[in-house]
């Protein structure tokens, strides 16, 4: 279980550091408008839900996308609609007039289900852990139900690890950060997400034309 725990935790924060999924893309304006803590929340909720869905492929949901074939493009359908709303939103924001002051009123809850509900509602994340739990598999590394725990526990703890690493850098150097440059930033990872949005549906089209 120990191992197990430990390979959940390497693959969570690395499989995390990349910046152009909606959970990077929220915890990272947080941080550049002053809202580090929030952004940690955020990937606190995240990391729960992920967890979830890392406990679910190492105890062998792979078997249902075996069994139910379909459940693959749905994934994708879901995705793309999800990403699409999102990055709608990030490439139409404008520099916030608030201070940083004022954003300090958004409640650790409030962060915390942002997190968790955007992330429990993306089901690719599902075929994402699926395919680390193969690749364990491929390696001979010992995967078995009882293993899932402490797996599960690892992926949250270094998902969170990351989110809370990066929330604090953005807290001590934000200030380096001009307003416009946060505009811009923010709206190029809005075209990203879009980016993302499109491949999914891409694949979504041309899982369906297949079985056409």
């Amino acid at each position: 279980m120990l191992v197990a725990a430990l390979i959940g935790l390497v693959f969570g924060f690395l499989g995390s550091i990349p910046v152009a999924g909606p959970i990077s893309a929220l915890v990272l304006k947080r941080g550049l408008v002053g809202r580090a803590a929030s952004g940690a929340w955020i990937g606190l909720g995240c990391a729960v839900a992920e967890g979830g869905y890392a406990f679910l492929a190492f105890w062998g949901f792979s078997t249902y996308f075996v069994r139910y074939p379909l459940l693959e493009p749905v994934s994708r359908g879901v995705a793309a609609v999800i990403l699409l709303a999102l990055g709608a939103t990030f490439v139409r924001y404008r520099v916030a007039r608030e201070s940083p002051d004022q954003s300090t009123s958004e409640s650790v809850g409030r962060s915390l289900l942002l997190g968790f509900s955007v992330t429990a509602v993306n089901p690719t994340l599902i075929a994402t852990w699926t395919g680390v739990t193969t690749t364990l598999y491929s390696t001979g590394v010992s995967v078995t139900p009882a293993g899932a725990p402490g797996f599960a526990l690892g992926a949250a703890t270094g998902i969170a690890s990351w989110f809370g690493l990066i929330s604090w850098l953005l807290h001590r150097h934000r200030e380096r950060f001009r307003p416009e440059t946060l505009a811009r930033f923010v709206r190029g990872v809005g075209w990203l997400i879009l980016g993302l949005a499109a491949w999914f549906a891409f694949r979504l089209a041309q899982s369906l034309l297949g079985h056409a």
